[in-house]
């Protein structure tokens, strides 16, 4: 007999649970289908290098979601389910060849002090920055928790029209247009404070010289150093998990390494999924996919059944640089050259500098290996003793950016081939620049495990081409723009199937934000 749900969820990344959880709330029967053999999408956990060293497999920083509605709401649950929020208030850090370094502090003191050590000005400008993200973000953050367009983000923007006039809106406009290098060149004066901030752009995909790429760096660089780096305790699986039983508990399903093969479609309304085992499943109300436009247009939707500009709008959608992420476990925590304290930091960013980052963008842009990529380094045993045996350590690095389709090798080093075949040899280059930045990285470690672009992509079918963040943020492709012309609001031109997910407003990150709008939508 064929199951009949009120919704079924393809996609148990945390925005799917998300509307799954609610609309079981509300008392929907909701089946969640994932394709992988754990739930969370890119916010996955596991002992991937030894048994004892938990690490985070793609995202860790969930400061995004401890800010968002749907966790405002539950959090007393999901910490009586096993979520533990850990922060410390050492966020983040950059170190330099001349072995220097610069840190941000939730305490303003230190914050201060940081900062006077390479410019007294730009302490200055730092408060002043500060001071900006005070007087601004009220009119703007707020739109990122709507739905664009909308009447109630309409009504906030008239609002904001009303309160900063045309001189302040203006001068908003042109701040948040500018590209990360434009932003850190206006606020500061110092290579290594500018330094400190621009690398938050490429945690998307903006770098340097990419218009309206200052918003990233402009708020992240704020609201971490405010609110200090939060991870989940024990690992971000905890998170999810907490979610699905949150989920069960409201009679909702999930059924892991389940693939859906077709949703199904008749008179232009969805009404259900067919899986690749060729059982069908009913959705008598919404079929919603946490997926990309390109698997809702290249593998999910019959093409006779969707208009022909939708097609070719999803089927163009652009995804942004790759990512590959490596694993270590350590016999004992980094010694950074720049000094002991910057084992302290939740993250460490070796760029080094601006023009670093710059040429880095370019070079995977153009199909190059770069020659020194942009290190994220997250040192998570520094806020929580569960990751790793005691004396022992667990490394997360994150290099940004890779091209999907490497063409040449920056330094003519790796021959051109697939990335399941390039991968150890350029992350043997990855643990070569720790080692410049580190008295003791060789040797302290005991195993390592690397997840090239393709095998993020393999994992989660959204990571389209190693791209973590499934899609370019880039203005054309962002805002009312995202996903595609017409459709920023979470709807598809099929009657009753929607889309949530990194894909659509606001974006990649732990926001929950689509999850939740849809939810309360239906």
């Amino acid at each position: 007999m064929t199951k009949k749900y009120d919704a079924i969820v393809i996609g148990a990344g945390h925005n799917g649970l998300i509307s799954a959880i609610q609309l079981a709330e509300k008392g929907w029967k909701v089946l969640v289908l994932e394709k992988s053999s754990k739930p969370g999408g890119a916010s996955k956990s596991g002992e991937v290098t030894e048994p004892g060293y938990i690490h985070d497999l793609y995202a860790m920083n969930i400061g995004l979601f401890l800010g968002s509605q749907f966790y405002q709401e539950y959090e007393e649950e999901m910490q009586r389910f096993g979520f533990e929020p850990v922060v410390n208030d050492k966020p983040y850090a950059s170190v330099f060849p001349d072995d220097t370094g610069i840190g941000a502090y939730q305490n303003r003191k230190e914050m201060f002090k940081s900062l006077a050590y390479h410019s007294t000005d730009d302490t200055y400008a730092w408060k002043d920055l500060s001071h900006y993200y005070d007087q601004t973000t009220p009119h703007f953050m707020p739109l990122m928790q709507m739905e664009l367009p909308s009447y109630e983000a309409w009504k906030h923007v008239l609002k904001s029209m009303k309160q900063l006039k045309l001189n302040g809106l203006m001068e908003l406009g042109s701040h948040l247009l500018q590209s990360p290098r434009e932003f850190v060149d206006h606020w500061f004066e110092s290579d290594k404070v500018k330094a400190m901030v621009a690398p938050w752009g490429l945690h998307l995909d903006f770098g340097p010289d990419v218009s309206n790429g200052a918003v990233f760096p402009f708020l992240e660089s704020i609201l971490n150093q405010r609110n200090g780096m939060a991870f989940s305790k024990g690992g971000i699986q905890n998170m999810i998990d907490s979610m699905v039983k949150m989920l069960e508990i409201r009679l909702g399903e999930i059924r892991t390494e389940t693939s859906v093969e077709r949703v199904l479609v008749e008179g232009g309304q969805a009404y259900g999924v067919v899986l690749e085992n060729g059982e069908e499943i009913i959705a008598e109300k919404a079929v919603i996919g946490n997926v990309t436009p390109t698997q809702m247009a290249n593998r999910l939707l019959d093409v006779n059944e969707v208009p022909d500009h939708y097609l070719q709008e999803a089927k163009s959608y652009r995804y942004g640089p790759a990512t590959m992420m490596i694993h270590l476990s350590l016999d004992e925590p980094l010694q950074w050259k720049a000094g002991e304290k910057y084992s302290e930091f939740a993250y460490v960013h070796i760029g080094p500098y601006v023009e670093d980052l710059a040429r880095t963008y370019t070079q995977a842009m153009n199909g190059e290996l770069p020659d020194s990529p942009l290190l994220i380094v997250g040192q998570p045993d520094v806020m929580d003793d569960t990751r790793s045996p005691e004396g022992k350590s667990t490394l997360w690095i994150q290099v940004r950016v890779l091209p999907s389709h490497v063409k040449k090798d920056a330094l003519g080093e790796i021959e051109p081939d697939e990335w399941t075949n390039m991968k150890e040899a350029y992350a043997d280059r990855v643990i070569e620049k720790l080692a410049a930045y580190t008295h003791n990285s060789k040797r302290a470690i005991r195993k390592r495990t690397v997840l090239s672009p393709a095998d993020l992509e393999g994992d989660n079918p959204n990571l389209v081409g190693g791209d973590s963040i499934s899609g370019s943020h880039h203005i054309f492709q962002n805002y009312v723009f995202r996903p595609t012309p017409g459709y920023s609001r979470y709807k598809t031109p099929i009657d009753r199937l929607y889309m949530v997910g990194a894909a659509t407003w606001p974006g990649g990150g732990l926001n929950g934000t689509s999850g939740w709008l849809l939810a309360d939508k239906l």
